[in-house]
């Protein structure tokens, strides 16, 4: 079902828009994430791995730490901790929290990423409204 959502998958190709300087975005963070989290459901490890190493691999040095950050400050998730410079361990963090179950109905990774403030910080949201493009993207051109 989640791959088959074209419209869905073009609304998030389109999210990001780094002219959005006054960060209200076309897509929030919050439905960003919740994205994220229906495409790591529903992808196979593989595919998973793929799109989130290509991306952390774009990521600067703050955009890392801040992602790694906006993970382990969040309760609701279960990574306590995470090495933002060591690919391997910042995907596995974001994998680990963007699959973990639904509570209160908002993934840990929305949590993550609207607890504390963190989506205050421009980086981090442009961080997961970016991601959402790129798996948007992806999945149109299946």
């Amino acid at each position: 079902m989640f791959f088959q959502q074209n419209d869905r998958h073009q609304q998030m190709a389109n999210a990001y828009d780094p002219r959005d300087t006054d960060g209200d975005g076309r897509v929030s963070p919050q439905e960003a994430a919740a994205y994220i989290h229906d495409y790591m459901q529903n992808a196979s490890p593989e595919e998973r791995n793929e799109i989130l190493r290509e991306y952390v691999g774009g990521m600067s040095p703050d955009q890392r730490q801040q992602m790694g950050d906006a993970i382990v400050r969040s309760p609701s998730n279960p990574v306590q901790s995470v090495r933002y410079d060591d690919d391997n361990d910042l995907v596995d963090a974001y994998t680990r929290t963007a699959q973990a179950p639904a509570q209160n109905g908002r993934s840990p990774l929305e949590e993550a990423f609207s607890s504390g403030g963190m989506l205050g910080n421009p980086m981090v949201k442009a961080g997961l409204v970016g991601l959402a493009a790129a798996i948007g993207s992806k999945m149109l051109r299946r």
